[in-house]
């Protein structure tokens, strides 16, 4: 072959493998359309951009495809901070040069993914105060109007109220309106407070921000961009100022504004200090942390609605399902503030929130505040309560700016909910096993026994026998916040007390004819809410087929949240997952007894984690009697594949320690779920696999279900085994459950 004819050769290959790349971009984008919620026009919010008001529209004008996953890294894990990418490969961190590549190299990712390209700070800022009085005691409030950009077109007002004294004094910067009482505590405390109008106009707030999209129209900087932008602006304006001392300048913002806030600190190191309030997803949670099993807000939720769906660049949404392939995630932003002072601020029990998430966030970027040899500048403080903050929080704030700006010194908050690591684990349990020395039992059912740990013996439960006998659902005071007992459309609620001390909540028809079934929810990992707020729609579906229904939340989640912080300090050889099995366990056991339930007609159907309890339960104690698994069905014995694999249960959540021995060393698991789903034969069994689930390859949950065929072959029912991949990414929909329950009201028709 000729040197031309290589060459034509080369490029012929080259051309079709472009278009191979963007044939399978155009057919994710197809999926991705095909799935994700439609954004609907609000004229109350922003715009993405002068062209776009939906994500459709931007989609259409642009053309752009989601990038090549295939040809990206992932990374299940949160990618590491303290890693750069050199031309041989990654490199670990350990030195302050390779540090600011990093941060240049972080900045450009977030700018390109996540929130949009910024401009540069403009160089032609003019102000003029519009109006100046004195109020209480002696505090002055000065309003400002700034213009700057191209033809000074651009403007921002701020608001800023400075206490009496001689100066210079530290600065509360926020966009949180005055009317909320933020800026009178830092006042209080000695602070000029600056409120500048960027910020959200769904609730009447004005929103400077917006107009810059006509302004900079070669920069498609988000609107969480644009609110940050503008309030490094104010900062501009204040290092003008000879009251401000410059050394001392912080901003905070709740929500949303929480968001905005994180992001101007770490893209703009003239901010000392900032405290992240409750913005959760997009602000201290990573994406990764965030997905639909976990019931709130994850990556395609919170970029659909209406009235959000313009706070992050468009792209972002194309990792729907996809968040592992993202190079950067939100710990990523803690650390672009270090060796500055952040605060991660939340409550533990909010609907949109994860404690886990907050916890392994903080362990990540407190590695790299402990590279720059400031520990104590990252504090994480996880509040009881909801979303709302109160007059104490803010007093809170302030503590942490008094420390950060060494002007008092309060204690370091650092708040564990959850507080589980695999080190931590290993030095309580004291355990150790080499998975190439490890013999596994003949019987699997003894295998899966050691994994989940030694059940310590425990007294019988006397189940009640009657509805009438039951006592009112729980009072629990998280239960009061949730909301229970939920408001189901005809159905009636009880309080089930079973296992240890325990109590589930049980929703009966009201109108119902003899012994019902019974279907025991098992929820997903959803550690601010248990078995969730939204579950009273999935309720109502199992209620409307004739089903009864009994929910809990497991041990570390909802109502028991803080409970399991110390569970394997006080059973060192049992594990979570052996724990949540054993509470099912009670659960069917207890509703099984009552005359009004069929025992022949008990069921248990789990989603993600539960999903997986429902499967260790169905093949594990003949009282169920069928078996539905929802994203639960994780095959262990194949290596990681971009998902978290063994790690999702030894390290992220704690579940079964004992597997994260077999890391790196899969196919010497001691059991897989195929041989789970094996011993639940010949009972009617569903799994679902959605094919975009980013912790389970359906392929393999196909071949693991096609391996435990041969269990129900040899007892008579392979109908009974069912395997569903909905084009889907991971989360139990509605129309996936109306098929659910479609199914399980046919496999359990009165007998």
């Amino acid at each position: 072959m000729s040197l031309m004819q290589r060459v034509l050769l080369l490029v012929a290959l080259a051309a079709c493998a472009a278009a191979q790349n963007s044939d399978r971009r155009k057919q994710y984008l197809d999926e991705l359309r095909g799935i994700i919620t439609p954004t609907t026009l609000d004229l109350s919010t922003g715009r993405i951009s002068a062209q776009d008001k939906t994500w459709e529209e931007w989609v259409t004008r642009t053309g752009e495809l989601p990038p090549d996953f295939d040809s990206m890294p992932s990374s299940a894990d949160l990618p590491d901070p303290l890693i750069i990418r050199e031309k041989d490969g990654p490199v670990p961190i350990t030195t302050p040069e390779q540090w600011r590549r990093q941060r240049v190299w972080m900045k450009s990712q977030f700018e390109q993914w996540v929130f949009g390209r910024m401009p540069p700070p403009p160089a032609n800022l003019r102000s003029t105060v519009t109006s100046e009085t004195r109020e209480g005691a002696g505090v002055t409030t000065r309003k400002v109007l700034l213009e700057f950009g191209p033809g000074h077109r651009a403007k921002l007002h701020l608001e800023l109220m400075i206490p009496a004294g001689q100066g210079p004094f530290p600065v509360f910067l926020t966009n949180q309106r005055r009317s909320g009482g933020w800026s009178h505590t830092a006042v209080r405390r000695g602070y000029i407070a600056c409120i500048y109008n960027a910020t959200d106009p769904k609730y009447g707030d004005p929103d400077d921000s917006n107009d810059f999209i006509e302004v900079w129209p070669d920069y498609d900087f988000s609107g969480l961009a644009r609110w940050a932008w503008a309030g490094m602006r104010a900062v501009d304006y204040l290092y003008t100022m000879p009251e401000v001392n410059k050394q001392q300048i912080g901003i905070t913002g709740h929500s949303r504004n929480g968001k905005q806030a994180l992001l101007a600190a770490a893209f703009d190191e003239r901010i000392g200090a900032v405290v992240a309030s409750s913005g959760n997803v997009g602000e201290c949670l990573p994406w990764r942390f965030q997905p639909d099993p976990a019931l709130y807000n994850g990556l395609e939720a919170i970029t659909a609605r209406s009235h959000n769906s313009y706070w992050f660049h468009p792209r972002l949404r194309f990792f729907a399902g996809r968040e592992h392939k993202l190079p950067v995630d939100q710990h990523m932003m803690l650390a672009l503030v270090a060796p500055r002072a952040v605060m991660m601020y939340s409550a533990f029990a909010e609907v949109e929130g994860n404690p886990r998430g907050f916890e392994l966030s903080y362990l990540s970027a407190r590695r790299v505040f402990r590279f720059h040899g400031k520990e104590d500048n990252i504090w994480l403080h996880l509040r009881a309560g909801e979303h709302a903050t109160a007059a104490g929080d803010i007093e809170n704030f302030m503590n942490f700016y008094d420390t950060a700006f060494g002007r008092k010194k309060f204690p370091k908050s650092e708040t564990w909910i959850n507080g589980y690591t695999f080190e931590n684990w290993l030095a309580s349990a004291k355990e150790k096993a080499d998975p190439l020395r490890f013999i596994k039992r003949p019987d699997v059912r003894d295998n899966i026994r050691w994994a989940l740990g030694e059940e310590p013996s425990g007294a019988a439960f006397a189940p009640k026998q009657r509805l009438s006998e039951l006592p009112p659902p729980d009072n629990h005071w998280l239960a009061l916040l949730y909301g229970r007992p939920l408001k189901v459309a005809g159905a009636t609620a009880y309080g089930l007390p079973f296992g240890d001390g325990l109590k589930a909540e049980l929703y009966v028809p009201t109108s119902r004819s003899g012994r019902v079934p019974v279907a025991v929810w098992l929820h997903p990992e959803s550690y601010a809410t248990g078995y969730g707020r939204q579950t009273s729609a999935m309720i109502a579906a199992l209620i409307k087929r004739g089903f009864a229904v009994a929910v809990f939340d497991q041990l570390g989640f909802g109502t028991r949240v803080l409970d399991a912080r110390d569970f394997y300090t006080q059973y060192p050889g049992w594990s979570l997952m052996g724990k949540m099995v054993a509470d099912t366990r009670a659960a069917v056991h207890a509703v099984a007894a009552l005359e009004e339930i069929d025992p022949a007609r008990v069921a248990v159907a789990g989603y993600g984690m539960g999903g997986n309890v429902a499967l260790f339960e169905a093949a594990l104690d003949p009282a169920v009697m069928a078996v539905i698994s929802v994203g639960g069905f994780q095959p262990l014995q194949t290596p990681e594949k971009g998902t978290e694999g063994l790690r999702h249960y030894s390290h992220t959540h704690g579940l079964i320690p004992r597997l994260g021995f077999f890391i790196g060393h899969e196919s010497r698991v001691p059991f897989d779920f195929s041989e789970v789903l094996a011993l639940a034969a010949p009972k009617p069994a569903l799994i679902v696999a959605p094919t975009l689930d980013r912790h389970i390859p359906v392929e393999d949950a196909r071949r693991g279900v096609d391996a435990a065929r041969a269990a129900y072959e040899r007892a008579g029912a392979r109908d009974a085994l069912t395997f569903q991949a909905p084009v889907e990414i991971g989360r139990f929909t509605p129309v996936i459950q109306e098929q659910a329950f479609d199914w399980l009201a046919a496999r359990l028709a009165r007998r």
